[in-house]
């Protein structure tokens, strides 16, 4: 074998190392028993094993996430349940990634984290591309406006109108949901990183006319901005929308642990705990039903 040879076969082999870091080799064989190699991509749930560590993604979102600006110490009901997940699966969190809202299932499917860890809305749009593990909470979605604006009450069929402002973050649910209820309306689009709270802030300065959103983001801005905004009277929240992490497409062994892990906080009452603890944010919340029903002997 010439030099040149054999330092095309040291290359190859190299590169070859390199792949098998994030590619094994399954074989298998065809209908006259040859052996035929096939590679096959890492799990997320098998990343997580060999790492021993839970990669999450995460968007600002009080009282879910939330970031000191002083000193980036992280909190939150989701930070809260995350961390207490790690502890029972005896695995470590990372917080390693803010994403936005309309990047993150690519960031999930191409395996830069292993879980968007700030909560999310499981939705049909998203349903084709990512799942959801079971919900730690369930979290109605509702219309605000400006203290003083009372064109929308108990009149959805007003806000279908070209003439009407919606605030709302690019890639967001509240966004879907408005493109759905009210297709006339016309948006007053944020970036994917924006705060939660932006929408309110661009209603409260009069750059739009409402905002679709859970009550907990709306107290939250309310706690620092006293009579600014009101919840539009309504028959019935526009969505109640069930709260848990979001995964990659096709990752059932960890949806499955994840999910494990999640019932056994939540029949331990830790995820009742950690709700309190962040009251009166959470009072609109609404808890997961037990799967039984209790009986007096």
């Amino acid at each position: 074998m010439t030099k040149t040879h054999t330092g095309l076969v040291v290359l190859i082999a190299f590169l070859a190392g390199l792949l098998g870091a994030w590619v094994f080799t399954a074989k298998k064989t065809d209908h006259e028993g040859v052996v035929i190699a096939a590679s096959v991509k890492e799990s997320a749930y098998d990343r997580v094993m060999r790492t021993q560590t839970i990669r999450c993604g995460y968007a600002l979102w009080a009282p879910m996430l939330m970031k000191d600006p002083n000193t980036g110490k992280l909190s939150g009901v989701f930070y809260d349940y995350v961390e207490a997940l790690g502890k029972a699966l005896s695995l470590k969190i990372d917080w390693a990634e803010e994403t936005g809202l309309g990047d993150f299932p690519a960031a999930l499917n191409f395996g830069r984290i292993d879980a968007m860890c700030s909560g999310g809305w499981a939705n049909s749009a998203r349903a084709r591309i990512i799942d959801y593990t079971s919900p730690i909470l369930y979290q109605p979605v509702f219309v605000y406006a400006r203290i003083d604006d009372h064109r929308f009450d108990n009149n959805l069929a007003a806000i279908n109108n070209r003439s009407i402002l919606i605030a709302a973050i690019d890639g967001g649910t509240p966004r879907v949901i408005a493109e759905h209820d009210f297709p006339e309306a016309t948006f007053y689009s944020l970036p994917q990183l924006s705060d939660m709270s932006e929408p309110f802030v661009a209603m409260s300065m009069k750059k739009a006319d409402l905002v679709l959103m859970e009550p907990s983001t709306a107290a939250a801005f309310a706690q620092h901005n006293p009579d600014k905004i009101r919840r539009v009277p309504l028959p019935a929240p526009l969505r109640v929308f069930g709260t848990g992490l979001a995964i990659g497409g096709g990752q059932d062994r960890l949806q499955h642990m994840l999910d494990m892990a999640t019932r056994e906080l939540i029949s331990s009452g830790e995820i009742t705990r950690i709700m309190d603890s962040y009251k009166p944010l959470t009072d609109d919340f609404f808890p997961v039903a037990p799967p039984y029903k209790e009986t007096t002997p």
